[in-house]
């Protein structure tokens, strides 16, 4: 068997794929409400990364652009889903959504996952991105194509939107 050759190429991409790896799955996961398509996502979105890496990792902000491929992949696969109920009629289950610490409970997990499904789609984003993908303001603006005080206003009205619901799960 031959050595596997790593260039420096190689172990910039590997470092920086570990970087985005858990916030991308994350934000994946909780946006579309599904552990197997969001790991699908993130894979595939790592695949447009390496394959124009280049040009990737010479930008301002590597991050931000791979979450904008995540992001807009995650809108097809939702644009399809909705096509497809359509065309089946019907109604939308909740899938499990893996959790990130030992002690999210299954209970748990479907509370926020149902209070994330009452938000619009831009503040359900903007709250995925800055919990589970651990974004900056200006990263999610980058992500979501508005600015950096517009993503602030959608975070914290998607954030006001939940709360109370999100309260109830305090013991």
């Amino acid at each position: 068997m031959a050595p596997i050759v790593q260039t420096a190429q190689t172990v910039d991409f590997t470092a920086f794929a570990r970087r985005v790896e858990t916030r991308l799955v994350s934000y994946l996961c909780y946006l579309l409400g599904h552990t197997g398509e969001g790991e699908e996502l993130f894979q595939e979105t790592l695949l447009r990364a390496h394959r124009e890496w280049k040009q990737v990792k010479a930008m301002e902000n590597p991050e931000a652009w791979v979450f904008r491929v995540a992001r807009n992949l995650a809108m097809n696969q939702l644009k399809r889903r909705s096509v497809e109920r359509r065309a089946l009629k019907l109604r939308p289950e909740p899938d499990d959504v893996a959790p990130q610490t030992p002690a999210e409970g299954e209970e748990t997990r479907a509370a926020v996952q149902s209070a994330l499904e009452t938000l619009p789609l831009d503040q359900r984003e903007a709250v995925c991105l800055k919990v589970w993908g651990e974004c900056s303001w200006v990263q999610i603006g980058q992500t979501l194509g508005v600015s950096e005080d517009t993503a602030a206003r959608l975070f914290a009205r998607g954030l006001q939107a939940i709360a109370p619901r999100l309260k109830e799960l305090s013991p």
